[in-house]
């Protein structure tokens, strides 16, 4: 999943120890901040009913497909639908010139295939998890080509050798099971949650998520 401030995925393994400690038998546990999904993800495929919350449409984006999807639904359309994504053609644009050549986050091979691509999935008025599904594709592999530290403010003063790489989607690793995801202030929909356990983890310091993390 991709770089990304404060991200937990070191500290998955004590996270779930701690959750299967207060529910043993499983249970429904809401994580309010969601970020990458990456705690959300982890929990549903150890049997939990979750539910991930975040007022960031990137973020929504991304527990759309690791928790709210179904696999036994979408894998097979999800499929096919990364192998026609993954074959379009590049198709410059404002997106490769903003982060490609006037910037680096991209070189301007890979920036002009992430616009084609972007483009096609908008054109294609795909359900809302099928979306999610193909745009976290496009996220996860963008990030692997990209040129950054993982922030804005970060670049690098050559290019990342991965981003040399060329650009290659892969269908992300969705779960089988229902879970839910919700794109709302946390202060606002608490008094609506209803679970067994609540994960908190909100933005800890002085940094600006959106300005960091503008691209996605």
């Amino acid at each position: 999943m991709i770089k990304y401030l404060g991200s937990k995925r070191a500290l998955i393994d004590p996270i779930t120890e701690a959750v299967r400690a207060l529910l043993p038998s499983g249970g429904r546990v809401c994580d309010l901040f969601s970020g990458t999904a990456r705690v959300g993800h982890a929990l549903k495929a150890r049997g939990y009913e979750v539910w991930s919350n975040d007022l960031n449409a990137y973020a929504h984006t991304l527990a759309t497909a690791y928790v709210q999807a179904n696999a036994e639904r979408w894998s097979d359309r999800a499929e096919r639908l990364i192998a026609e994504l993954a074959a379009m053609p590049p198709a410059p644009g404002w997106f490769t010139k903003a982060f490609c050549e006037d910037a680096r986050y991209f070189t301007p091979e890979n920036g002009a295939r992430i616009e084609a691509i972007r483009t096609r999935i908008a054109a294609l008025s795909l359900e809302p998890e099928l979306e999610a599904i193909a745009l976290t594709a496009l996220m996860e592999a963008a990030d692997r080509v990209d040129s950054t530290a993982g922030v804005q403010m970060a670049y690098m003063k050559a290019w990342a050798p991965r981003a040399l790489k060329p650009l290659s989607l892969r269908l992300p690793d969705i779960l089988p099971g229902s879970g839910r995801a919700t794109r709302a202030d946390a202060v606002q929909i608490a008094p609506e949650v209803e679970a067994d356990l609540v994960y908190l983890d909100p933005p800890y310091n002085q940094h600006s998520y959106l300005g960091n993390y503008h691209v996605w």
